[in-house]
């Protein structure tokens, strides 16, 4: 219906918080106490943990991007990130309750020979660094030989928000990476590169090879708009190396999953990004329609 829509087009164009509904209509006048016992209860935030519990037995890591946005295609009110708003104001050694939640699929092989590609632009990386982690660890203290990794990350700029650069330097140093690549979206003077921009341009065969002929393994650490893309990229690498058809391809990309050789690692939504917000209320209308 009209109405529907309406509601769908202010809901993710506005995103907004009790606060700015009732200033935005001013008619409705609900009891503090009714709105109280109304309010959900604050859901977990789930972050990856970023280090190796063999490196570091007694603490745990996380890799936090601080958010922050503007509602209303960047000139609405300044809405922040809950959890990591929080995280960055308390102050050292003060208390964060918090629980551990296993992923029984997304961990280093059993088998340091398997090759591995990471993929990780942002605080995707997380996880990964628990992996080179645990691979330094085992290399050093336990005298295992890993077959390299090849490591893709992204950010925006180099001198910005590369994250870890100088640890995953490191690590290449020390044989735990056979590669590393960076794409740079924001870097003055070069095109804007992305991490599936990477695996197509320059690591199709390699990709091609660790999923099918080395029986390898690939996971891919992000928000839900990045995962889809690199996944187009890797069913169109299959087509192309492979000589595969496109539904051949996705039988595949199935069967990897199945096998836990392709892996995934997804963030809910990307509140700033409005691609995501346009692509929902997209769907939202699409599925009124349908009923």
């Amino acid at each position: 219906s009209q109405g529907t829509q309406e509601y769908e087009e202010w809901k993710w164009y506005s995103s907004p918080t009790i606060p700015e509904v009732l200033h935005e209509f001013p008619s409705v006048r609900v009891p503090t106490s009714l709105l109280l016992l109304s309010l959900p209860l604050l859901q977990p935030r789930y972050y990856s943990i970023s280090s190796s519990p063999d490196a570091h037995p007694s603490e745990v890591h996380l890799t936090v991007g601080v958010l922050s946005y503007h509602t209303q295609n960047g000139k609405g009110p300044l809405h922040y990130g809950v959890c990591s708003t929080w995280l960055n104001s308390i102050n050292p050694k003060e208390t964060v309750p918090c629980f551990v939640r296993r992923a029984p699929t997304f961990h280093l092989p059993s088998d340091p020979s398997e090759p591995c590609i990471l993929v990780g632009p942002g605080t995707g990386i997380a996880p990964f660094r628990s992996f080179w982690q645990q691979r330094l660890y085992d290399m050093e203290h336990k005298g295992v030989k890993p077959l390299g990794m090849t490591l893709v990350f992204g950010c925006r700029q180099s001198d910005k928000d590369h994250i870890y650069k100088e640890e995953t330097l490191e690590a290449k140093q020390k044989g735990v990476f056979k590669e590393i690549y960076t794409g740079y979206s924001r870097e003055p003077g070069i095109p804007k590169t992305y991490v599936q921009h990477i695996l197509r341009d320059k690591l199709s065969k390699d990709v091609f090879q660790t999923l099918h002929s080395k029986k390898g393994h690939m996971y891919v650490c992000g928000d839900v708009t990045m995962a889809r893309d690199v996944m187009c990229v890797v069913q169109k690498v299959l087509v192309s190396q492979g000589g595969l058809s496109y539904s051949e391809a996705e039988e595949l990309l199935s069967l990897l999953k199945k096998e836990k050789r392709y892996h995934e690692d997804i963030f809910g939504l990307v509140l700033h990004s409005q691609e995501v917000r346009t692509r929902i209320h997209s769907q939202s209308y699409s599925e009124e329609e349908d009923r």
